[in-house]
């Protein structure tokens, strides 16, 4: 048998009051015609159903003798309100029913609407460039349903445009919450921009000077637009201008926004700037003190500018004085901006200030600390003036204290400002800073916690000053105190400021939070109303014995409430964990609500009246239903209400079993205006 999922209301007291009214007057006035002399005129207006939907609606107007009607479904029974909703497809008769219970009725049939109705789908493309992927495809549907769009079977999305596509055939899917699906393919091929385009490459140059990189190419372009420029096969540029070239054939090529390319031959030649151009170049000297570098050239030159001057062919500097020369013969270059040279030879002689001059050296040490350079030698001279001094023939320097020494013997040279020279001898001493020293470490450990790195040992030492410490080998540091440490066997170094080293072992231990700690876990349960799919249980758990507590259900993610709700009936296992990660568990039960007295007397009398051929207890299914168990039954409400009340369905209970008694009927409509439900 098929159900329908209508149901009539309970008569509202206002309705009663009409009735009432109605009657008084029908008493008051001119005697009541009798119903043949009585013509009721029944108007319907309908919504039909969406195709496998129960949401057909019928709204009634009655018009006659009375001013007060009420109004039937399918002979059911009736009500003030003429609107009838969640209706199936199908045939209705409406009846309409005055003050005087004259009775008028009307046929109509709810048909099933298809929800593709009025929509067509067509679908344009866009093809894709040469060797890319910027096809696209866009969707258009008559009416006015919301659609979602895929792709060659992809997940919908809500725009109706595809883009970014490569060529290929394409099946687009449109789908409405309403259930209609369209479908269309669409093809898109590769075009090539290029086609009867010719990019013509054009330039304007700019020699180089010779030897140097000074020339210039500037580009030009027709056959399209957007071009960008490439020379020698390099990148593409924005910019029409290649700079800093030297003398050469280069190939320029132009490429424009859809690809398109052209290319051009350009030569470059060198420019000789120097011809005709001759350099004077001049000098003023001064020599040097026999066996010193303390002479001087200054050189000046002519015709040309932006002069730079070289010393024997080396490097060119902005200016043409040249000092710390020896005697000699110096070869001068003058260079212009342009490049172009002159030259000049100058030679240089020598005197000496240091004939009968004796330089005298005195020298003090302090010694080195073994494997250390902390030594240092300090030299004083005499038998000139503005000594500087010298190192193991190392660069000379203004004063005569050199540090950082290691132990070792050093030759220290004086040399006056008139380059006169004096040395002598001296030697750093190795010194132990550590003779007769011992640095004793000593600490405290706090254990770390287990699987933790929470542990520490802080570390002091004694023996010496300016102590720094290191762990297990590691690099020194200042402080001695070292966190994050797991359980194991640690050495900490104290190294003092001369670099005596003591050493001292420690153990970090691993702690159990938990011991000594008893969480005691308590589960309040309420029950779950049967027959749903999300339960209405709750659990709500509480713990003593330690603090910072997360719960869990069934072995669950870890929440910070103890409470559970949306529950179905079952067991089910309450864990617990404090803020160190002990833990505790308990069993809690959610109950079943218990059956309310209306669905108790529906239960006994379906089990009892639905027996026989096509019925649907005893392990026997009809069309889908078994009323075996109590959820079979409350599923099938709207079908037990309209098979066996209002009978708009197949009627039952089936032969050999009688009709239902108006008393057994009235137990089936108290339990649907109960809410028909396990717990009503």
């Amino acid at each position: 048998m098929s159900f329908s999922t209508w149901k009539s209301s309970q008569l509202a007291p206002s309705t009663i009051l009409i009735l009432v009214i109605a009657l008084l007057e029908s008493c008051i006035h001119e005697p009541v015609p009798t119903c043949k002399e009585v013509l009721i005129k029944v108007d319907i207006v309908k919504q039909d159903a969406n195709l496998g939907k129960l949401d057909g609606t019928i709204v009634a107007s009655a018009s006659g003798e009375s001013k007060y009607f009420t109004y039937s479904l399918n002979n059911g029974p009736y009500q003030a309100v003429s609107k009838f909703i969640g209706l199936d497809t199908g045939k209705y008769v409406v009846g309409a029913k005055n003050s005087w219970g004259c009775i008028g009725t009307s046929e109509i049939r709810i048909l099933a609407l298809d929800p593709c109705a009025g929509s067509t789908m067509t679908v344009t493309s866009t093809n894709a460039a040469l060797g890319q992927n910027n096809g696209s495809i866009k969707c258009s549907i008559t009416g006015t349903a919301t659609f979602g769009y895929s792709l060659n079977g992809a997940p919908p999305q809500p725009g109706n445009t595809f883009s970014n596509l490569p060529p290929g055939n394409y099946t687009i899917t449109a789908k409405s919450q309403s259930g209609c699906s369209l479908s269309a393919t669409a093809t898109i091929t590769e075009t090539n921009p290029c086609t009867g385009v010719q990019v013509v490459v054009t330039s304007t140059i700019v020699n180089p000077s010779l030897t140097q990189n000074s020339g210039s190419i500037t580009a030009s372009a027709l056959g399209g637009t957007g071009f960008t420029y490439s020379l020698n096969a390099g990148p593409y540029q924005t910019a029409d201008v290649f700079s800093n070239l030297a003398a050469g054939t280069y190939t320029l090529t132009a490429k424009n926004k859809d690809g398109c390319t052209g290319s051009t031959q350009v030569t470059l030649t060198g420019q000789n700037p120097c011809t005709g151009v001759s350099i004077s170049v001049t000098a003023t000297t001064t020599n040097p003190t026999s066996g010193q570098s303390d002479g001087t050239i200054t050189a000046s030159a002519s015709g040309g500018t932006g002069f730079t001057f070289s010393l024997n062919n080396g490097a060119f500097q902005s200016t043409g004085s040249f000092t710390g020369l020896a005697a000699g013969n110096y070869l001068i270059t003058a260079k212009t901006a342009a490049g172009c040279t002159g030259t000049t030879s100058v030679a240089l002689g020598s005197t000496n200030p240091c004939a009968g001059v004796t330089i005298s050296l005195t020298t003090s040490t302090t010694g080195a600390t073994t494997g250390q350079s902390n030594g240092s030698v300090t030299a004083t001279a005499s038998g000139g003036s503005g000594f500087t001094y010298s190192l193991n023939n190392g660069a000379f320097q203004a004063s005569g204290t050199f540090s950082g020494l290691s132990a070792g013997t050093y030759t220290i040279v004086a040399k006056s400002s008139a380059g006169c020279l004096g040395s002598a001898q001296a030697t750093v001493a190795s010194v132990d800073p550590c003779a007769g020293v011992t640095v004793s470490v000593t600490g405290t450990v706090t254990n770390a916690a287990a699987g933790q790195s929470n542990g520490s040992i802080s570390a002091s030492a004694t023996g010496a000053t300016g102590f720094t410490y290191s762990i297990n080998g590691g690099t020194y540091q200042a402080s001695g105190l070292f966190p994050g440490l797991s359980a194991g066997i640690y050495t900490i170094s104290a190294k003092s400021g001369n670099g005596c080293i003591g050493t001292g072992q420690f153990t970090v231990s691993t702690l159990n939070p938990c011991a000594g700690v008893t969480i005691t876990l308590t589960a309040i349960t309420t029950v779950s109303a049967n027959c749903v799919t999300t339960g209405t249980g709750t659990i709500t758990a509480t713990a003593t014995g330690s603090s910072g507590y997360t719960f869990n259900i069934n072995n669950g993610a870890y929440q910070a409430s103890g409470i559970f709700s949306n529950l179905l009936p079952g067991p089910y296992t309450i864990g617990v964990k404090d803020v160190n990660g002990c833990s505790s568990s308990t069993s809690a039960t959610v109950g079943t609500q218990p059956a309310g007295p209306t669905f108790t007397a529906v239960k006994a009398l379906v089990q009892s009246r639905c027996s026989g051929s096509g019925c649907h207890t005893n392990g026997q299914t009809q069309k889908g239903y078994n009323f075996d168990t109590d959820c079979s039954i409350v599923k099938a409400w709207n079908g037990i209400y309209g098979s066996t009340v209002t009978l708009t369905l197949n009627t039952m209970p089936m032969s050999p079993q009688p009709p239902l008694t108006a008393a057994e009927k009235q137990t089936i409509t108290n339990w649907i205006n109960a809410g028909h439900g396990f717990g009503n």
